[in-house]
């Protein structure tokens, strides 16, 4: 009786600690660092396009300064923008200067000199106007790098700077936005509520192509919310 009983236990031993070490069902147990890791859209789709419109543009006005051509010209929209919107972005893999082009007319979509230039973007609609504008993520400065988040009005085609890291502890830091939804079962997803999210990253040049950014997620700075009729940065909680 007695070696049965120690039997008993010794196996319930063995069962809880097996237990123990194992994962949650729905656990994830892939490395965080490939969970978070991103790649830049880069193609040479719409650059003829693109060019066509500039043609007559070159060393004048916008383009001043900057040599755009078929060899370094790429295109970069996000594949999140180019579901919701109709516009197209372009930067260049030498000077990351960066624009939007949309209904055939070219912007500057931000500053590049110094900098990444654009890094990313997702669609937005701060305002509730019904225009889908663009929440964007992108880097200049020579001298003092900094970070800029902006939003881009595709109405009024003018970016207004949300988060500047230039007034912060840490100018050199970099930046990218996502637009995230809480997980959940809800069976009607058009529901949820969306969070933009502005989070420090390592990025890094592909190919000697500054179109062709990989990045990777470091740590969640803040979110991106509508408050009181203004768009503001709002700091993780620490």
């Amino acid at each position: 009786m007695k070696r049965l009983c120690s039997i008993l236990i010794t196996l319930f031993v063995l069962f809880t600690v097996c237990s123990c070490n194992q994962a949650p069902p729905n656990a994830d147990t892939s490395d965080p660092a490939e969970q978070n890791s991103m790649s830049s859209a880069c193609s040479k789709d719409s650059v003829d396009e693109f060019l066509a419109i500039t043609g007559h543009m070159q060393g004048d006005g916008l383009l001043s300064g900057f040599s755009i051509t078929e060899e370094n010209l790429y295109n970069v929209t996000p594949p999140q923008v180019s579901a919701a919107t109709d516009v197209k972005i372009f930067k260049a893999s030498d000077s990351c200067a960066s624009f939007i082009l949309i209904d055939n007319e070219i912007y500057s979509i931000c500053e590049s000199f110094g900098g990444y230039g654009f890094v990313n973007a997702v669609p937005c609609d701060f305002d509730q106007d019904g225009h889908t504008d663009l929440l964007v993520a992108s880097s200049w400065g020579s001298g003092l790098h900094r970070s800029i988040i902006s939003v881009f009005n595709v109405e009024t085609k003018e970016s207004t700077v949300v988060y500047d890291t230039a007034t912060t502890d840490d100018p050199p830091i970099d930046l990218f936005v996502t637009a995230e939804t809480p997980s959940t079962s809800s069976s009607d997803p058009t529901e949820l509520p969306t969070y933009y999210c502005i989070y420090s990253a390592e990025i890094k040049v592909n190919d000697n192509n500054a179109a062709k950014l990989s990045y990777v997620a470091t740590d969640m700075i803040g979110t991106v919310e509508y408050e009181n009729g203004a768009i503001v940065f709002k700091p993780a909680s620490k």
